[in-house]
């Protein structure tokens, strides 16, 4: 589709965009977004001007002579049957950038075609004396409005089939009908004028809404590829920390052990995850407590800045035995998936051990 768009490009006229400030990558984006709900629409156009023909056929059956009201009716139905061929060829073909600006060209051509046809549909009446059935003005009031619903994302699409169905009705009106003749003309041009601004409303509103899902896809693959960053970078940490011989405990702001690394089992003699929810008073030695609260407090203003841990006791848990231990403490409530202090250290040597804590050795 980038390939695509990237010819498709090269080849947009020099015009201004109806929205300001669009790059050249959007402007066509518009383009053929636009070009794809006209292909979307198209089948909805086919059966509704089909069914509309032969609903007009039953209608004028008494009052149009037959010859010439099949002859309508083919002529309808003939271009729906090309309208339809064009569009199970592209179907087929493909819908590529450069496949549904042609479809598009086309469109709007068949479209034009198809409005002359049902705009001569007014001095067909207007011959057989029934201009004033009230009929007319309901089935090509019907087919303009079925215009802007398939065909709203081109204002020009709208364009080529409402002028000309709509302005043989309005002639024939004000030429041939009674003394209401001019009114009623005048009726059907401003209807003509309101549904074109209301084309031109349609077609902006698909604009925008085309650029914001452009923009919103944009956002959402920069993030997605923030996410996989985010998340090879947390793989990476979490396999430099598991693969590593300190010990790592990771404690909420509430003082609970959200993470122990797998090196913890060797430090203190116990499966790691017997740790997993303990308080800080459960693991850390009550002689120990008033540093290592000191410590946490410390690098509260301290962001990311591990700070010296000289010596501290630990164990897994109740009744588990207590390991001397130094290492860092750093403050990382901040940082996305960690949220909490991380203690990072070693086993002291027994000899160390001893001589800072009496109480690991006993």
């Amino acid at each position: 589709m980038i390939a695509e768009l990237q010819t498709a490009i090269s080849k947009v006229p020099s015009r201004k965009a109806q929205l300001k400030g669009l790059t050249q990558v959007e402007a066509v984006k518009i383009k053929v977004e636009r070009a794809a709900l006209l292909f979307r629409g198209a089948p909805t156009a086919v059966i509704a001007s089909s069914i509309n023909a032969l609903i007009t056929l039953a209608v004028a059956w008494r009052a149009v002579d037959h010859p010439v009201l099949f002859t309508w009716v083919g002529v309808v139905i003939g271009i729906a049957l090309l309208r339809a061929g064009l569009w199970l060829h592209y179907r087929m073909g493909g819908v590529g950038a450069r496949h549904l600006s042609n479809f598009a060209k086309l469109h709007i051509f068949f479209m034009a075609l198809n409005g002359m046809a049902w705009g001569a549909l007014a001095p067909i009446f207007a011959v057989h004396g029934v201009i004033d059935h009230a009929f007319l003005p309901f089935v090509i009031a019907g087919m303009t409005a079925a215009a802007i619903v398939s065909s709203g994302a081109s204002w020009r699409a709208v364009l080529a089939f409402n002028i000309p169905a709509l302005a043989p009705l309005a002639a024939t009106y004000a030429y041939t009908s009674s003394a209401n003749g001019l009114a009623i003309a005048g009726v059907v041009v401003l209807y003509g004028a309101a549904s074109a601004y209301l084309a031109l409303v349609t077609q902006r509103m698909i604009d925008r809404s085309i650029l914001l899902h452009t923009k919103n896809e944009k956002l959402l693959t920069a993030l997605r590829r923030k996410v996989d960053t985010a998340h090879t970078a947390e793989q990476r940490f979490r396999a430099l920390v598991e693969s590593s011989l300190d010990v790592t405990l990771i404690f909420s702001p509430e003082g609970k052990v959200v993470y122990a690394s797998p090196s913890a089992e060797k430090a203190f003699g116990a499966p790691a995850y017997l740790m997993l929810g303990r308080m800080t008073k459960d693991i850390v030695h009550p002689d120990d407590m008033p540093l290592f609260r000191a410590v946490g407090e410390k690098s509260l203003s301290q962001l990311g800045e591990g700070m010296a841990l000289p010596h501290v006791c630990m164990r897994s848990g109740e009744g588990g035995e207590y390991v001397a231990l130094s290492g860092r403490l750093t403050n990382m409530l901040y940082v996305p998936g960690v949220e909490g202090f991380v203690f990072t250290g070693g086993r002291l040597k027994e000899k160390a051990a001893r001589r800072h804590h009496i109480h690991a050795a006993e």
